[in-house]
């Protein structure tokens, strides 16, 4: 993995105190570790402790060379940064009692909207409906409308994850069922062709030709049981020429079947 790289710094707020975080060469929005640890009080090295013996935290916890002060000038260091998506939920896990007295009320009061927060966020994992839509009734209108909203979120991240799951269920499938290649997909396609081809002269212009292709395709992916014809299993790729071959053969009994039936064809039909 390539080692990161800070990009660019952006200042911001947070709860009264301002610092800087940096963009990395990995997408992702990094804040020095010793200046939020300074500006609190705490020590980096306790800090450091806590965050890596937390399996929420742990991963987002990074080392990136960047330039320090040194003396009168400056060098490159390693420094320890913190992902910012962990941020809250390290400020949350802090006891603000034990850091500098400016501090404290501020960081009490994070703490507090912190679980207010997380609590309606996930509220809908604990509570069914019925019962959520009656405590809201004694909510303000505003706080109403947010948790509603955070219920939504919460209900959008779970099909998300379901899809997730059903896309890996999917994949599993695939790579346990080897699938035609792209040769014999581009065989399968000209020879589905070949037959709307013959399916639409044998009706003398009685059905139009999209028709024909149409019904080709579908016939081809009903008797196979496939979505598409790409996705056919290899191991039936001989019984789809057959089946393609007397298909066309029925249609043009008197016409010889067109080349690109010969790669793979059953020699009785040829």
């Amino acid at each position: 993995m390539p080692e990161l790289e800070l990009i660019q710094a952006y200042p911001f707020e947070f709860y009264g105190s301002q610092f800087t975080v940096q963009l990395a060469t990995d997408g992702h929005l990094y804040v020095r570790l010793g200046d939020v640890c300074e500006a609190m009080g705490v020590t980096i090295q306790s800090q450091r402790e806590r965050i890596l013996n937390d399996i929420g935290m742990a991963r987002y916890l990074v080392y990136i060379t960047t330039d320090t002060v040194y003396k009168a000038g400056v060098r490159r260091k390693e420094v320890m940064f913190l992902n910012i998506k962990a941020l809250p939920y390290w400020l949350g896990s802090i006891d603000h009692r034990r850091l500098k007295p400016e501090v404290q009320e501020r960081v009490a009061q994070f703490k507090i909207h912190f679980v207010d927060a997380v609590w309606g966020l996930f509220r809908s994992d604990i509570l069914p409906p019925e019962i959520r839509a009656e405590r809201d009734t004694y909510l303000p209108p505003e706080e109403r409308e947010l948790v509603n909203l955070q219920d939504q979120v919460r209900d959008f991240g779970r099909r998300l994850d379901n899809l997730e799951g059903q896309v890996s269920k999917i994949d599993a499938v695939m790579e346990a069922t080897a699938i035609v290649n792209v040769q014999q997909q581009w065989q399968l396609q000209e020879m589905i062709n070949a037959v709307a081809e013959a399916l639409f002269e044998s009706k003398k212009g009685k059905l139009p030709k999209t028709q024909c292709f149409a019904m080709s395709h579908n016939d081809f992916k009903n008797t196979f049981r496939v979505p598409v014809y790409s996705m056919l299993p290899a191991e039936k790729m001989d019984e789809a020429v057959n089946y393609l071959a007397q298909r066309y053969q029925h249609l043009k009994p008197s016409r010889k079947l067109p080349e690109v039936f010969s790669d793979g064809i059953q020699q009785n039909l040829l």
